[in-house]
């Protein structure tokens, strides 16, 4: 638990001190803010079909940053092992996702994809700011300084996720739609 909070403070942190970062310490700390982010939410013991069965991470998309976040492929967020997974083919993460991420070259496929998408317990992550406005629970933002989140907490709450209130007070914006 120490290492997880100590991991995204020092992710925050650089994130904040406003320097310009490149497009590969960019890649970095996305792929930093996907693991946070699966370390601090909690899904119901429903969401899995076993009692310890795995935290599938899905990738849609283009991935710039796809070797930076699958080191983490295996590790443990809680007492579940993380599976990190890519596809382009949307077929593929109707499969069942409790992460699932979305590259800017999908985000065109997401209006038909919410609709699609019945099931409850995915946290969907994306890099647009109206991406949480959409239906979206988590939109990774780059502002003229830093790469930052908002929450869209009625979505979460919607798909019976637990956000961690040491998560939301890091984010920029909290959505409350209604």
């Amino acid at each position: 638990m120490i290492k997880r909070v100590l991991i995204l403070l020092i992710t925050l942190l650089v994130a904040k001190t406003g320097l310009v970062y490149a497009n590969q310490a960019d890649n970095h700390l996305r792929a930093l803010f996907l693991y946070n982010f699966a370390n601090y939410v909690e899904w119901p013991d429903s969401a899995f079909t076993r009692s310890h069965g795995q935290l599938h991470m899905c990738l849609f998309g283009e991935i710039e940053f796809l070797p930076m976040i699958s080191v983490y492929d295996g590790t443990l967020i809680g007492e579940r092992q993380l599976n990190v997974f890519q596809t382009t083919k949307l077929k593929e993460i109707e499969k069942g996702c409790h992460i699932l991420f979305v590259s800017r070259d999908k985000r065109i496929e997401l209006p038909n994809f919410f609709n699609q998408i019945k099931y409850t317990y995915v946290l969907s992550i994306g890099e647009r700011k109206d991406f949480s406005a959409k239906g979206g629970i988590v939109s990774i933002v780059r502002t003229s300084d830093r790469v930052q989140f908002d929450i869209n907490l009625t979505a979460a709450m919607a798909n019976r996720l637990t956000i961690s209130s040491d998560l939301l007070s890091l984010a920029r914006k909290i959505r409350r739609l209604k």
